[in-house]
């Protein structure tokens, strides 16, 4: 932790205290707990919400690898957050440090986000990113592999097709499946890379923050042109999702339904129309810049999100069942 201490994604540590019989840590507060519990309190997130998110996780991922870690436990039980609602990576206790390319052995991680090549016992830092398909529980709501046993497990996260155009998906945007479908490969010379999602997928290009602060910069500029004198101006606001109810008076505890205050009807066909021109452009954008992957058919998922026993609790189960059951 110390070596990573500095990238606002990952937790603090602050001090380091010993006595007789163990180590003591002392980390920064997260009081908004872990984000594992928010997902299990929210279901599926908006995709604005969801991209940022994910953009978070990703940077602290080419943080890590940038300084020659692998994390090989990323789950939402390992995200803490902060007051303000910013993510912070914890738990580096299975961390590894890495050079010039190394191969690593062994098992360790977390049983549904594991990758499959940990299964093989022969893997790199690209593990971090299929743990990082957590995206995919952000926008459906479940976990990619729905069994009930560890060997069930294991066997469906190195044999079972998936599709992600289909079912659940078909209400999700095509640059979405594309960013997750490029996460989830078994195929690990052709898995997106953190720098690649950062830099070039027009999924998080076009649905973080960044993106909407420029498309409300671009709505404001037109509202301020003057008004009929009949008419009231309208209400400009961030872009948001239509069925997401946090707005900005929510932040100041009025129950008053904005749809209900002037100006409301321009203001949501204003948002209609940006969030219209950011799917229009993710879909352009995907056709030109992303490489076309293999397709394949998918065993849709119908149950909630549920947590998995942690990567700790594993290591007795290895012992009792037969070699590719791990940690």
């Amino acid at each position: 932790m110390q070596h990573l201490s500095g990238h606002p994604g990952v937790v603090t540590l602050e001090a380091v205290y010993d006595d007789s019989k163990c180590f003591h840590l002392v980390m920064e507060l997260c009081s908004s707990g872990h984000l594992i519990d928010q997902m299990a309190s929210e279901g599926r997130y908006s995709k604005h919400r969801a991209a940022n998110i994910f953009e978070e996780i990703v940077l602290v991922v080419k943080h890590c690898h940038e300084m020659e870690v692998v994390q090989r436990d990323i789950k939402p039980e390992n995200i803490l957050l902060t007051n303000s609602g910013k993510i912070k990576l914890a738990d580096f206790s299975l961390a590894m440090r890495i050079v010039n390319g190394q191969r690593l052995t062994g098992l360790a991680g977390s049983p549904a986000y594991v990758a499959p090549e940990v299964l093989l016992g022969d893997f790199s830092e690209r593990v971090d990113m299929w743990s990082a398909g957590v995206l995919h529980a952000l926008l459906t709501g479940l976990l990619p592999f729905q069994v009930y046993s560890l060997e069930a497990v294991f066997e469906a996260i190195k044999n079972m097709k998936l599709d992600f155009h289909t079912g659940i998906w078909e209400s999700i945007s095509k640059a979405a499946q594309d960013l997750i479908e490029r996460i989830l490969t078994r195929d690990v010379a052709t898995r997106i890379t953190a720098d690649e999602v950062l830099s070039k997928h027009p999924w998080i290009l076009l649905y973080t923050d960044r993106t909407l602060r420029t498309l409300s910069i671009k709505s404001k500029s037109k509202s301020r042109s003057p008004p009929p004198p009949s008419q009231l101006p309208a209400f400009t606001t961030r872009l948001e999702e239509p069925n997401d109810c946090r707005t900005a008076y929510d932040s100041f505890g009025e129950t008053t339904d904005p749809a209900s205050l002037p100006g409301s009807l321009s203001r949501k066909t204003e948002e209609q129309d940006d969030s219209g021109l950011v799917d229009a452009l993710a879909v352009a954008i995907s056709h030109v810049t992303i490489s076309k992957t293999k397709r394949s058919r998918l065993c849709i998922p119908t149950n909630p999100i549920q947590e998995q026993c942690s990567s700790k609790q594993l290591t007795d189960l290895h012992h009792q069942h037969h070699s590719s059951v791990i940690f």
